[in-house]
């Protein structure tokens, strides 16, 4: 029996009231049978230790859950309003990670004498981030899911920054990584009293708007026709939802999906107007964060460890993305469609666009070799002759540089695959959650299962790429896998994997450090062996790919007209997306999840005019090798004797390559 909206719209918001009450009742009925409820909530006795246990740290916590669960579903129902789309959120548009990024360069770098002025760099972080997601959206003929491609993008760049600082520091890894993951354990009321005068404040302003907010949103056309000074107001309502976010994430770190979740499900069940919706969003995302929190909490007691709430409330809040786009239905028009395209440039012959892409590769091998930067990035040359004589130095140099050609490879392969079987060129397996998932079944299998043989671990994250793949091509069956679908369930499906991860690496203890390194994309653990053995799977799973070339040219066609031409769609679908799936989990295996290297060489590829299934992906393998051999060099050598990851510095190239790209079809 499906509920009414009308009902829904009374009943939702009374059950996460009544439940939020409950949770604060549970809390004292140990108090209220003794005749110490006063005692406990106003005036705890010094002689008791439960009385100030929840006076000091329960008491404050739950305070402190409502008030982020209030603000942040402000936030994002005034964001929502001004871009009249229900994915906007705090999280997905780059504000959580610009400020989480602001906010550890500051504590890092920052004299203690600026301590004051945290909270005008963090607000800075999120404005920038935001920003950049709006001035790449902006122009679009379908604004709405491009908004979301330009946040999936900034927070993939912001969030391997952010790694970066804490590698660099670890003697603070441990309490930023906590707070990255949203820790609400209080020792008192100091941080909810600092936090408490901001969020009034700006939760105020917020409704005094409301007026305005209405006005937005009915468009820029009509508002702009009722005279409203509509950049200005976009502007100013804009900075307070980030001013709100960035107080929020300085106080307690990330808090996820509570600002997209609440604000969008009261929209649906009929809360269209802003005065409904931001009170409503203002008690049911309060009372919503302090069930989660109270539920968080008594796992916590279980074990001692304290499990992170801002992790926990982006697993539970992530689904919502799905059925959300399950009622959204953000549909391109025809020319989002053929944006989403990209056009042939007619370099050279592609056979000789083939053999120059290879002779880089050659060249830019011997190069990365011989050549490498000192401390003062003055280029040193390596005799040739070590190159024979293979020594230490020279070794390490291949090994690295080989791992890193082999992984761009694998990765384009697969990145092509998802691309052609898809029918979505904006896709790539870190984008549709399949690195994501192979990370995270390797991580779950060493840190609890305590497996650490490389063969297991390989065959662990496989599996978990291959189920990945398969729930999301599930979840798109009724839209016919559409590109913007298949994209979008992939972003949710990535976050709440990304929430399992963070879960997890809290409890890795001495692991942390490694697997952290490992997760931002790096060379440095990988062995020989193991190059060799994801080379010759690479090579295995292309030849055989390129003898299917065929048929992967009809799946590329639609499943009606490969269907039509006798082609097992179904099947061949499968088997695709399989082999997608291996070559992204052994890759991660090796040098752990990159970022853009599966998106962007297949694209590169097609832009170069390789459109046949087997020249598409000849010219991804080469493109994707050449750009990892590039980012490995740069990561080795650009802050010698200190080592970057070399994700980042992929991240970096395909962050600059999507912005190019973004600032061509503006």
């Amino acid at each position: 029996m499906m509920l009414r909206p009308a009902r829904a719209a009374t009943l939702i918001p009374a059950v996460f009231i009544l439940l939020a009450i409950a949770s604060l009742l549970i809390d004292l009925v140990p108090f209220a049978q003794h005749g110490a409820t006063w005692q406990a909530l106003f005036a705890p006795d010094e002689t008791s230790f439960d009385q100030i246990f929840y006076h000091f740290s329960t008491l404050p916590r739950t305070v402190m859950a409502f008030m982020c669960g209030a603000g942040l579903a402000v936030a994002g129902a005034a964001i929502q309003t001004i871009f009249r789309n229900p994915l906007a959120s705090p999280v997905t548009l780059g504000v959580g990670s610009g400020v989480e990024l602001a906010l550890t360069v500051f504590l890092v770098l920052a004299p203690a004498s600026l301590a004051n002025w945290q909270d005008l760099f963090t607000l800075a972080g999120g404005m920038g981030a935001l920003g950049i997601v709006y001035l790449i959206a902006s122009g679009r003929s379908n604004a709405s899911l491009w908004l979301i491609l330009a946040g999936m993008i900034v927070n993939l760049l912001l969030h391997s920054a952010t790694q970066i600082f804490i590698l660099f520091n670890q003697q603070f890894l441990d309490s930023v990584f906590m707070w990255g993951a949203g820790d609400l354990a209080q020792n008192g009321w100091d941080s909810t009293l600092y936090l408490a005068p901001r969020l009034i404040i700006a939760i105020l302003a917020v409704v005094a708007l409301v007026r305005p907010l209405d006005i937005l949103a009915l468009g820029d056309d009509t508002a702009n026709s009722l005279g409203a000074p509509v950049k200005w107001l976009r502007l100013g309502i804009l900075a307070i939802a980030v001013f709100i976010t960035a107080s929020i994430i300085s106080t307690v770190g990330m808090i996820g999906f509570i600002g997209l979740a609440v604000p969008a499900t009261l929209r649906f069940v009929g809360y269209t107007r802003s005065r409904g919706l931001l009170a409503m969003s203002f008690l049911v995302g309060g009372c919503g964060l302090v069930i989660i929190d109270y539920v968080m909490r008594q796992f916590a007691g279980t074990g001692g460890d304290i499990f992170p709430t801002g992790a926990a409330t982006a697993l539970i809040g992530a689904p919502f993305v799905i059925i959300i786009l399950r009622k959204a239905r953000i549909i391109p028009d025809g020319n989002a469609n053929r944006q989403d395209h990209p056009t042939d440039y007619k370099i050279t012959s592609r056979h000789m666009l083939l053999t120059g892409l290879f002779a880089l590769l050659v060249v830019g091998l011997v190069a990365s070799l011989l050549v490498s930067l000192d401390g003062n990035s003055h280029p040193v040359l390596t005799p040739i002759s070590d190159l024979f004589a293979f020594t230490s130095t020279i070794g390490d140099r291949t090994q690295r540089t080989l791992a890193a050609i082999v992984c761009g490879a694998a990765l384009a392969v697969s990145g092509t695959l998802i691309q052609r079987v898809g029918h979505n060129p904006m896709a790539s397996p870190e984008i549709t959650g399949v690195s994501s998932a192979t990370a995270l079944t390797m991580i779950i299998a060493m840190v609890y299962f305590g497996f650490d043989g490389r063969t297991e671990l390989m065959l662990i994250g496989s599996v978990g790429g291959i189920i990945s793949l398969f729930v999301l091509l599930a979840l798109c069956r009724n839209f016919n896998h559409a590109p913007h679908y298949l994209l979008l369930n992939g972003l949710a499906l990535t976050a709440v994997l990304g929430s399992v991860v963070r879960i997890a690496l809290t409890h890795s203890g001495t692991k942390a450090t490694m697997l952290i390194s490992w997760l931002a994309g790096t060379t440095y653990f990988t062995r020989l062996d193991e190059v060799i053995t994801v080379a010759i799977i690479t090579a295995i799973l292309s030849i055989l790919i390129l003898l299917a070339r065929r048929p992967l040219e009809l799946a590329s066609m639609g499943s009606d007209q490969a269907v039509s031409l006798g082609l097992g769609i179904s099947a061949f679908r499968l088997a695709m997306m399989t082999g997608a799936a291996i070559l992204a989990a052994v890759s991660t295996l090796l040098v752990g999840p990159l970022s853009f290297v599966g998106l962007m060489a297949p694209h590169l590829a097609r832009i170069a005019g390789f459109r046949l299934a087997g020249a598409h992906l000849l010219g991804a393998i080469l493109i994707g090798a050449n750009v990892m051999m590039v980012a490995e060099w740069l990561a080795r050598n650009i802050i010698y004797p200190q080592q970057l990851p070399t994700g980042l510095i992929a991240a970096l190239i395909g962050t600059a390559y999507f912005l190019i790209l973004s600032a061509r079809r503006s």
